[in-house]
């Protein structure tokens, strides 16, 4: 039987998988502080799989983590990893910038508004939802088709009237690295500038944004080989689809990411 690794599982958890995350709420998902490593041996898993995680983890410890994924993985293992697609954001930018610039709508304006969130927000937000929290509560979206298209299962919670669950994008492995960062920090000088500190360093934000060149020389340079983009329901994992960990109910749950596989090479025995 194969030995899978989900890794930053948030809710998104399957028992045939081991679970990890830097906190639980379920009796299925192990505690561990990711930033800190891998806890299991070297070569021990067949599969490892991410989605939304690596974002959130600052580029100068990128490499380390990636590395760590390669440790544990079996030689012939794959890595899926799922990241959200810098280069698709950007051309639907560019897309709904062209549209307004030469024949602007009520609805192409709303797109606009909404891809720059996509873009921007995550990045530079100082309290938990961003601006994205306040376009999604607005009393009517005039684009929520579009909208909902880009936040795939997501959005689907959202029009079931789910705000909350809508805006759990955030895993909770985003959300625990603050505990991990500030543990006993002294509330001593609290002040407005040390909320915005500590919410920045707290997970949510994403540090780093991915496309597939850039993604791929992440992997090849931590030791992965035949790197290939794949799409939410295509992987050379056996029986990937069965686990529901990319779509759920027939919808994807985030159908603008980039979805990348590696594989770690057997070693030479040749020789």
């Amino acid at each position: 039987m194969e030995k899978l690794l989900n890794v930053g599982c948030g809710t998104k958890i399957h028992p045939d998988w081991v679970n990890i995350d830097m906190v639980s709420y379920s009796p299925k998902v192990k505690v561990v502080n990711l930033l800190k490593g891998i806890p299991f041996p070297d070569n021990f898993f067949d599969v490892v799989y991410h989605s939304q995680v690596l974002e959130h983890i600052p580029k100068e410890k990128a490499a380390a983590f990636i590395k760590e994924c390669h440790r544990v993985l079996k030689p012939n293992g794959i890595l899926r990893v799922v990241v959200p697609d810098l280069e698709d954001i950007v051309n639907e930018y560019k897309k709904t910038l062209n549209e307004n610039l030469e024949n602007p709508t009520e609805k192409s304006k709303s797109n606009y508004d909404w891809i720059m969130l996509e873009l921007l927000d995550q990045m530079t937000r100082h309290y938990n939802g961003g601006l994205m929290a306040t376009y999604l509560q607005q009393p009517k979206i005039v684009n929520e088709e579009y909208v909902m298209s880009r936040m795939g299962y997501v959005g689907r919670n959202f029009k079931k009237g789910n705000l909350k669950m809508a805006l759990s994008s955030v895993t909770m492995f985003r959300k625990a690295v603050r505990f991990v960062l500030h543990k006993g920090f002294s509330k001593l000088f609290w002040s407005k500038a040390t909320d915005v500190g500590n919410f920045r360093l707290g997970g949510e934000v994403h540090l780093w944004m991915y496309d597939r060149y850039s993604l791929a020389q992440l992997l090849s340079s931590c030791g992965f080989t035949e790197i290939a983009i794949k799409n939410p329901v295509e992987s050379e994992i056996p029986e990937w689809q069965k686990y529901e960990l990319d779509v759920k109910d027939g919808i994807v749950y985030d159908p603008t990411s980039l979805f990348m596989e590696a594989k770690k090479c057997k070693p030479n025995t040749l020789g």
